[in-house]
């Protein structure tokens, strides 16, 4: 007989995560300007207090651009699932709440307000690359798909500075920064406790730089 407690779990936080993305999708096709009025429009007129936004602009996506929200999707179910069945949906949480931070002020400060999910699945990416030196099966996935996903990033950077598309690059490539630092955590526990001190410091760090409210012309 099967042991019970070995039967695996759903993947609870990654198919909620897709299930709100999917539900502000629909938002947005009914009421976009409702959309950006609440999920968007908050930090940048709120500055810091508002800073919640930063969460909640990974959740929209092009209501115009079906493959936008459609190819995030994909690849954060991919990743999602795995990083959530090997270290467990509340370690996953916390890395999504992280990488959300990270990835939308980076975009923010050094590239104006970006919108999607692709910013943190980058990131997820990342932790993968980091977390890989301890973790067989996390190495064999990363030199699997590291020339489609990061070879994807560089693109990205060549479509936006052709004005092809807009893209936000800094989110990716700030997720995949941050996101590694975090996996190493796990990669090189001997020093783990140097990259804890850096996966805290960054969000401070990045926290005091954002911008302030707009000011109104009244």
């Amino acid at each position: 007989m099967s042991d019970p407690a070995a039967v695996k779990k759903p993947p609870v936080v990654t198919y909620t995560v897709i299930g709100l993305c999917v539900l502000v999708y629909v938002w947005e096709i009914a009421n976009v300007k409702a959309v950006e009025a609440v999920l968007i429009g908050p930090l940048q007129n709120g500055g810091i207090g508002a800073a919640w936004t930063l969460f909640t602009t990974t959740l929209v996506h092009s209501p115009t651009n079906p493959t936008h929200i459609a190819f995030n999707l994909m690849a954060f179910s991919v990743l999602g699932r795995l990083i959530e069945t090997i270290y467990g949906p509340f370690r996953l949480g916390l890395l999504l709440i992280a990488l959300a931070w990270v990835a939308s002020a980076a975009q923010l400060e050094f590239n104006g307000l970006g919108i999607g999910l692709s910013g943190v699945v980058y990131g997820i990416f990342g932790f993968m690359i980091g977390a890989s030196p301890g973790n067989p099966f996390l190495w064999w996935f990363v030199k699997k798909n590291a020339l489609m996903l990061i070879g994807w990033a560089v693109i990205s950077v060549f479509l936006t500075q052709s004005h092809v598309l807009a893209i936000g690059n800094v989110a990716h490539f700030g997720g995949l920064f941050y996101g590694a630092i975090y996996g190493l955590i796990f990669g090189l526990p001997r020093y783990r406790y140097a990259f804890i001190g850096l996966a805290v410091l960054i969000p401070i760090i990045l926290a005091f730089m954002l911008p302030g409210p707009v000011a109104s012309d009244g």
